[in-house]
């Protein structure tokens, strides 16, 4: 578990979009809470959201219906890779971090590498880890965030979901 609790809602300030399966990984991580799932759902809803009814029983629902709603919601979604939703939540963290905790950025991502089982490609921004570029922390974790922003489609615009 990281050793810093994750705003969410910031979180969703940087990162809007979410799907079910990413929600759930992050569930499970126990990166956010089921009252977190709750409001998020709630503060999604529109006429346009998918699986309208089963997004409305979710943002009304009790703590102890959270994961199986949740879990109708993800079967009924397009699947990704576990790979790909670790990702996004690692890129979310980290550039929470990078935004909102900048003096303890490098202690974050440091949690984010271990709860995430050391993945390559954060490796090169741990500070324990050998530097293979000769290029200093800062200058590879801006190009990380660019690259990052690009990928989830993030701009800088720092508001809360709806």
């Amino acid at each position: 578990m990281l050793d810093s609790k994750v705003n969410f809602e910031r979180v969703c300030g940087i990162v809007k979009e979410w799907k079910w399966c990413e929600l759930k990984a992050g569930l499970e991580k126990k990166i956010i809470s089921k009252k977190e799932i709750i409001l998020y759902a709630y503060l999604i809803i529109s006429e346009d959201t998918a699986q309208f009814d089963k997004v409305i029983e979710l943002s009304i629902a009790e703590e102890e219906e959270v994961e199986d709603i949740l879990s109708e919601l993800v079967l009924k979604e397009e699947k990704k890779s576990l790979e790909t939703i670790n990702s996004k939540w690692i890129f979310a963290i980290i550039y929470d971090a990078y935004i909102y905790l900048r003096d303890k950025v490098y202690d974050v991502i440091e949690d984010v590498y271990a709860e995430f089982e050391y993945p390559d490609e954060i490796s090169n921004l741990v500070r324990y880890m050998p530097c293979v570029d000769n290029r200093p922390l800062n200058v590879k974790l801006d190009e990380y965030i660019e690259i990052n922003k690009r990928i989830f489609d993030i701009k800088d615009e720092f508001t809360c979901v709806k």
